[in-house]
């Protein structure tokens, strides 16, 4: 499904309205399709970074420049490095992304990631609507300053959702179906993936 333009949906959304109509994937380099939609959360940006950092998560800089230099205060302090290296940025809507998380497991070479919008839409209840995108790194691919990501995307959404078990800032969460998503291909870089279609639907307590 075309991205097309977020005016021409209603602002505020049932969530079934928004697996039915939002985009199933985000836009790459130069302009390809990029990877597909597999999370979806409800709730304010406070409620969002509160309950990631319970369940393990770092966000990283919003920046290449922010994330060099936190990496660089990461070494020189001896800490584990997880803000470097930096997020490749991907569009939705023409907008970058506005959130980065990851959760390292060798530093530089492989991690969990995931990259979020807040897009202009609403649920019922008035919760703000977060799109994301999640992969896990697998090898980094130097030549190009990238990473190599699993093929199974529904293995990244899975593990994120383990990790959010128990956060208290969350109220529910569960797996539900969009028809937008395809169920394989190529991103932009020309790394395929495969998913069943569904996205992990996090409903938070604000």
């Amino acid at each position: 499904m075309d991205s097309g333009n977020p005016r021409q949906i209603p602002e505020v959304l049932p969530v079934t309205e928004l697996l039915a109509r939002l985009p199933g994937r985000n836009t790459g380099r130069f302009g390809r399709a990029g990877d597909p939609w597999n999370l979806l959360f409800l709730g304010t940006d406070a409620a969002l970074g509160a309950a990631l950092e319970a369940g393990g998560w770092t966000r990283l800089p919003d920046t290449y420049l922010g994330s060099v230099i936190g990496g660089l205060a990461q070494i020189l302090r001896g800490r584990k490095l997880t803000l470097f290296p930096p997020m490749n940025f991907y569009s939705l809507f023409g907008r970058f992304q506005d959130r980065n998380w990851v959760l390292v497991t060798t530093p530089i070479l492989q991690r969990h990631h995931f990259r979020l919008w807040k897009i202009p839409f609403t649920d019922p209840e008035g919760r703000q609507v977060w799109w994301g995108s999640a992969n896990y790194d697998m090898a980094a691919r130097f030549w190009d300053f990238s990473h190599v990501p699993d093929p199974d995307a529904d293995a990244e959404r899975d593990f994120i959702g383990k990790t959010l078990v128990g956060a208290p800032q969350v109220a529910m969460q569960t797996v539900m179906s969009s028809p937008n998503v395809p169920r394989s291909g190529e991103n932009d870089k020309g790394y395929p993936f495969f998913t069943d279609g569904r996205v992990l639907v996090v409903q938070l307590c604000g």
